[in-house]
């Protein structure tokens, strides 16, 4: 985050800001919030690829 802005975002610190510094801290808790939503897409491609695999692994044992 903007190093000029409060470190704790509670409710009185966030009203003592200017409209463009909260502007500021919406726009980047959204890049973080895409860069999360694509952490965990790719989290969850991975968790997929370990099961399957894990699943030929156990196919294969009973075989």
């Amino acid at each position: 985050m903007n190093q000029d802005l409060p470190e704790k975002l509670d409710r009185e610190s966030l009203c003592q800001l200017s409209k463009e510094e909260l502007v500021d801290i919406i726009i980047e808790q959204a890049i973080v919030i895409k860069q999360l939503q694509g952490t965990i897409t790719e989290l969850k491609q991975e968790i997929q690829r370990l099961v399957v695999s894990r699943n030929l692994v156990q196919a294969g044992k009973n075989n």
